[in-house]
């Protein structure tokens, strides 16, 4: 059991740390695939096969919504904001923003320890400890928000903030809470969908741009 519960809580911690450091354009889409990824086997311990299709069905979403939104942004040349550009300090300095994701996932550690040991969640949740996964997710994205420096920052931190809650509502209500942690989790594909919306609009842009000269 401790083996097992080890095994869980790897695989979440690391999902959750590639989704930190997740950039670019294509960063909202690979949260939603990794948290799913991550975030399933404790799911399946707590709620079996329900609450796994759930989160793989949203993380499948988001690969679908942010393409479609690739090819609708891209027929939208006046729409030419490019999601990725910092508002401030360029990501190449050496405190840059994957730096400083780094030093909030580092700090989000006893602070979804904290949670893990005080917040009341389900029986199999609380005998297993199945939480913390779901709890340093929560953490980092709510943290990837306060560091955010480009609309595609924001949208990776909502997509974060989204599957954990998602996950943390089955963890606490079990399969009765399916249809709210879907709902929750639904922000991920919309999130897609206007980053790829954005991206999309911003290449055509660039495009039109380059063919104008």
């Amino acid at each position: 059991m401790a083996a097992q519960q080890a095994l869980v809580s790897i695989a979440g911690v690391l999902s959750v740390v590639v989704a930190m450091l997740a950039d670019g354009r294509r960063a909202v889409p690979l949260v939603g695939v990794v948290l799913a990824a991550g975030l399933s086997p404790e799911l399946l311990i707590a709620g079996g096969l329900p609450p796994v299709f759930v989160v793989a069905a949203v993380g499948a979403a988001a690969l679908v919504t942010h393409w479609l939104g690739i090819l609708a942004g891209g027929r939208v040349a006046r729409a030419g904001l490019d999601p990725t550009i910092p508002a401030f300090a360029p990501p190449q300095q050496l405190f840059g923003r994957r730096s400083v994701r780094v030093a909030a996932a580092a700090l989000a550690v006893p602070v979804a320890s904290w949670v893990t040991s005080n917040m009341p969640v389900g029986e199999v949740a609380a005998i297993q400890g199945l939480l913390f996964p779901a709890a340093y997710a929560w953490c980092c994205g709510t943290l990837r928000l306060v560091v955010a420096r480009s609309l595609a920052d924001l949208a990776a931190g909502i997509s974060m903030v989204a599957m954990a809650t998602a996950a943390g509502w089955v963890l606490r209500s079990g399969t009765d809470s399916l249809a709210g942690a879907l709902a929750v989790a639904s922000l991920v594909p919309l999130c897609a969908l206007a980053a790829g919306w954005l991206g999309g609009s911003h290449a055509q842009r660039s495009v039109s741009e380059a063919a104008a000269r």
